[in-house]
């Protein structure tokens, strides 16, 4: 298992990834974070992971670090390894990754999608657990009167995120309903 420390604009964001079937497999994204360096925390949390940085192959560091500054990409999710995940918590994933860029959905909107309509915190607990967010926009995913609700990078960084999208907040924070 390697790790490389994606550099988007002037922010860090941390990956692990392996090799799966001698194919590249992301298995955590991190997001910036101002308190840990991103080094310590994922050699803390992965502690099989090499201690020199690799790159990863191909142009998946590069996609990862324009889906982060709001480019317009179409990302592989095949490149990310959904199988350390339950059943419904690859399927919550899959369901978010299919949400387009400057657009976002609800929490129980993506829970009817999946064909479990009243999982909507369950819904949540997934996201908030996301191993792969950018890749998959889970800072898309906000409540149903439209307010942001949660996520892992906070949410000065969910509404950045969404602004470098173009979906823009009301007075109040929500999302207005074009978004939806």
């Amino acid at each position: 298992m390697y790790y490389q420390i994606i550099k988007a604009n002037k922010e860090e964001i941390g990956l692990v990834w392996q090799f799966v079937c001698a194919r590249p497999q992301v298995e955590y994204i991190y997001l910036p974070c101002p308190i840990e360096p991103l080094k310590d925390k994922i050699i803390k949390d992965f502690p099989e992971v090499k201690k020199e940085a690799r790159r990863i192959p191909g142009d998946i560091a590069q996609q990862i670090a324009q889906l982060y500054s709001g480019s317009k990409i179409n990302f592989d999710h095949s490149l990310l390894n959904f199988a350390k995940l339950t059943k419904f918590s690859a399927l919550v994933l899959k369901q978010t990754g299919k949400i387009p860029q400057g657009k976002v959905d609800t929490y129980s909107g993506l829970a009817a999608k999946i064909g479990s309509p009243g999982a909507a915190r369950a819904v949540g607990t997934v996201l908030a657990n996301n191993p792969f967010p950018i890749a998959i926009p889970c800072h898309r995913v906000v409540r149903s009167d439209g307010s942001l609700g949660g996520f892992g990078g906070g949410i000065l960084m969910k509404k950045e995120l969404l602004n470098k999208e173009g979906v823009m907040l009301d007075k109040k924070n929500r999302v207005a309903a074009k978004w939806f």
